[in-house]
């Protein structure tokens, strides 16, 4: 069963960071073979969260509060979550 990790990220595509963060999931990914799968969503989206949580980088946010839920969200429910 494949794992969704979120990656909450406002950043354009063409910005170094959103590329460099997918791109190093993208590499753990495959240098481990786990079967995960990654979707990146803007915080203004209210995304679900699902098995694993990446905070990515380039704050303010569009939806800073939004940001936070999901960090609280992971927290209360033991979703792995890790921040840029």
């Amino acid at each position: 069963m494949s794992r969704v990790i979120t990656v909450l990220m406002d950043l354009p595509e063409t910005n170094d960071s959103h590329r460099y963060t997918i791109d190093a999931l993208g590499h753990a990914i495959a240098a481990t073979g786990a079967p995960i799968t990654f979707s990146v969503v803007h915080t203004d989206s209210r995304p679900r969260l699902r098995d694993g949580v990446v905070i990515g980088p380039g704050s303010p946010y569009r939806d800073p509060a939004a940001a936070e839920a999901a960090i609280q969200t992971a927290r209360e429910k033991g979703i792995p979550l890790v921040g840029t």
